[in-house]
């Protein structure tokens, strides 16, 4: 009867962590020349101001202007509340507020 209750509680166990896992968006580091390149580009001649805190796994707002990476355009960047965060272009998410 003990084996038969760890089971059940292990079944239990795998099934909470595989949905967890499925909710849970993993977001890579965009590569070191990717961070350089956000790190020296040049600001916009205008401020961009927004509401929303600029969090990491959170979209811009779509009236934030995002600007493709030349050497990597599966990554994007915008300054937004003199931030200059690297963003998914495809879903504008932040992926990393670069320091």
């Amino acid at each position: 009867m003990k084996i038969k209750a760890i089971g059940i509680a292990a079944g239990i166990l795998a099934a909470s962590a595989s949905a967890f896992a499925q909710s849970t968006t993993v977001i890579a580091t965009p590569p070191e020349k990717v961070v350089t390149f956000v790190q020296k580009a040049p600001a916009p001649t205008e401020r961009v101001v927004v509401k929303e805190k600029v969090v990491v796994g959170q979209p811009l707002p779509e009236t934030v202007v995002v600007t493709p990476i030349p050497d990597d355009p599966t990554y994007a960047y915008a300054i937004v509340n003199d931030e200059r965060v690297i963003v998914e272009p495809s879903t504008r998410k932040v992926i990393q507020v670069v320091k």
